[in-house]
């Protein structure tokens, strides 16, 4: 090793080190939180002695789990992107746009850890209101976590630093980065910038904002480092640059303060518990009892088990893949067209999304500050996620009938029923206790979602599946996927803030109502937006960065909250199963060893039907807000 190498060497086991260090801290608090959470259930039901302690550790626990969290992501390099352009690059191509999104986390990481530090001194006399912590000793985490995402970043772009056309392109980068610093700070002195700036306020903002967000898409760069950047670019035309890296670090910190974020974790980890141990074989078994007399019961039973099993892991990777990997041998064995078999598995598995406990309502609810209640939304989803599967189901009947697919001839024993019905009823009274707690008004969703890891925790003991070192896997991997969302959060909120500061939602509502002031043509707009959109983009990130957007627009029109969460999460999920982007469409073919180019034909007939179920949806509302107002949770 020559003496060159030595200091890179070093920084590199060091953040390894660090690496390490965070991980064991992530999955410390996510453990702790748990037991909390439980604990805050058990002192308000059963003891009538309610901790407001619970409420401020869990919070902040958030906070710091969620922003280290998404570090630990940096330096794995598992924050979601858009990597259609840059999966399609020569090599020499691909490092460039590589160098170029590290630079641009380094600039991110710059203003975490510069506003972490305005943060620290502005608020370190002044203390939490229940355990007396100082706020700013707890905005450490945002110099911790600035620290580190830049010292990782520098590292990882040296790691390219091979030729000259790599150094060029991070000089470039780099240089990119001050010039535009100081080439908005010069323009704001200059008295006729600001003039036309103000006077078109809405316009500038709106293609700054649009234009540099898709710069970064398209580069490849992680979708919450391009929502952060691309809101401290437009932030920066109004506000000082030494005032704007405080308001940035202000806003990233205070973007996760929400004891209703702790829902999402909280799910997730309950998922991720549910989805291991043979809990996936026992629904499979149960749809099969149900579908078994139907024409093609392999697709029903797929169907079937998707819809219960997405419910209980709130993921559509999870079910396609757990369900998928146990349906498609069974499939292969009785010659089902392993094409259209892979396309029904797809197109269920999103059912999921919609069929409660699911994270994309209890984001969609914090998104519109509660204007649409997380039990409400839960329970809307249920007819709707219904249709979703439905909708593939009767597809799945037709194609068998078609094809000639035989029924199961052997009489069920009364005997045998019972044992799957037995065997599944556990699983399945995760969603009974988890709802009906919520309906009931027995605790809210945030206490529901301890109580669903709880219930988790109890059932993989008693099915003997869980281990110690198997929960502190499932530990880590589940605060690694809500720090993604997280961070994701936090950062769209700097986006979000920006829109709001320049009244570009205003602006977009006003030239929405000026094509038409139908109820009805602008739906239609916003279904083929969205349909559009979910063709590129994520769930998450689509609805973090198009609800602020269209939110205003249809509550201006009258159309009830509630109603659009569901016409929004339906419309997105179509997207994971729709290429280019299509995660759940590729992992389905995978898990059914075909071709995805082969399951896209097979697919289009499922597709339709399901734009049939969400033409129903957008324009009848009482299938959505029925349920809500049956148990008195209408908006």
């Amino acid at each position: 090793m020559t003496q060159n190498t030595v200091p890179f060497g070093v920084v590199g086991q060091l953040l390894v080190l660090v690496r390490k260090v965070l991980s064991a801290g992530i999955v410390a608090l996510l453990a702790m939180m748990s037991v909390v959470i439980f604990y805050q259930v058990v002192a308000r039901y059963v003891f009538a002695s309610p901790s407001n302690v619970s409420d401020e550790l869990l919070r902040f626990s958030l906070i710091w789990s969620g922003i280290l969290g998404a570090v630990v992501c940096f330096m794995h390099g598992t924050h979601l992107s858009l990597p259609i352009i840059l999966d399609r690059m020569n090599e020499t191509h691909r490092a460039q746009a590589n160098i170029f999104n590290h630079v641009m986390s380094i600039a991110l990481g710059v203003v975490i850890f510069v506003g972490g530090l305005v943060a620290v001194e502005k608020n370190f006399e002044i203390t939490t209101a229940i355990l007396g912590w100082s706020i700013g000793a707890l905005q450490t985490v945002l110099v911790i976590s600035g620290l580190v995402i830049i010292v990782d970043q520098v590292v990882k772009t040296l790691a390219y630093m091979t030729n000259l056309r790599n150094i060029l392109t991070a000089l470039f980068s780099v240089v990119l980065c001050l010039g535009v610093y100081y080439l908005v700070s010069d323009l704001k002195n200059d008295d006729s910038f600001v003039d036309v700036l103000y006077e078109h306020l809405e316009l500038i903002s709106g293609i700054v904002l649009f234009a540099s967000f898709a710069v970064f898409l398209v580069l490849g760069t992680p979708i919450a480092v391009g929502l952060a950047l691309s809101g401290i670019l437009t932030l920066s035309l109004q506000i000082e640059n030494a005032d704007l890296f405080a308001t940035s670090g202000e806003k990233f910190y205070s973007g996760l303060d929400s004891f209703g974020f702790l829902a999402l974790p909280f799910f997730i980890l309950a998922g991720n518990i549910m989805n291991q141990g043979g809990i996936a074989r026992k629904l499979i078994d149960f749809a099969m009892m149900i579908g078994r007399k139907i024409p093609g019961n392999l697709f029903q039973a797929n169907c079937l088990a998707n819809m219960l099993f997405g419910s209980l892991s709130g993921s559509a990777i999870a079910a396609a893949t757990a369900i998928g990997g146990i349906v498609s041998p069974m499939q292969k064995e009785e010659k089902y067209d392993e094409h259209f078999a892979a396309a029904v598995n797809a197109a269920s598995s999103i059912s999921g999304f919609l069929i409660p406990p699911s994270g994309c309502f209890i984001v969609y609810s914090l998104i519109t500050g509660g204007a649409a209640s997380i039990g409400a939304l839960f329970l809307a989803g249920y007819i709707l996620g219904i249709i979703i599967g439905l909708a593939v189901m009767i597809v799945a009947f037709y194609f068998a009938k078609k094809h000639g697919y035989k029924t199961a001839t052997d009489k069920l024993k009364m005997s045998e029923a019972m044992r799957v019905t037995l065997d599944a009823i556990p699983s399945l009274f995760l969603i009974i206790l988890v709802i009906g707690g919520i309906v009931l008004g027995v605790f809210t969703a945030t206490e529901a979602s301890g109580i669903a890891v709880a219930y988790s925790v109890i059932l993989s003991i008693c099915y003997r599946t869980l281990t110690l070192k198997r929960l502190g896997n499932i530990l880590l991997h589940s605060a690694l996927g809500s720090a993604v969302i997280l961070f994701l959060i936090a950062c769209s909120g700097l986006m979000s803030w920006s829109m709001t500061f320049a009244s570009i939602p205003d602006a977009v509502g006003e030239a929405l109502i000026a094509i038409s002031d139908s109820n009805y043509v602008i739906l239609l707009l916003i279904n083929i937006t969205l349909l559009i959109v979910g063709l590129f983009m994520d769930m998450t990130p689509a609805m973090l960065i198009f609800t602020p957007i269209l939110f205003p627009v249809v509550t201006q029109l009258g159309v009830d909250p509630v109603h659009f969460g569901i016409i929004l999460t339906y419309n997105l999920s179509l997207g994971v199963i729709t290429p280019p982007v299509g995660t759940v469409l590729f992992v389905s073919a995978n898990v059914a060893n075909v071709k995805v180019t082969k399951v896209i034909k097979p697919l289009m007939p499922i597709f339709l039907a399901q734009l049939v179920g969400l033409i129903l949806v957008t324009y009848i509302p009482a299938l959505s807000l029925a349920l809500p107002h049956f148990f008195g949770l209408f908006s």
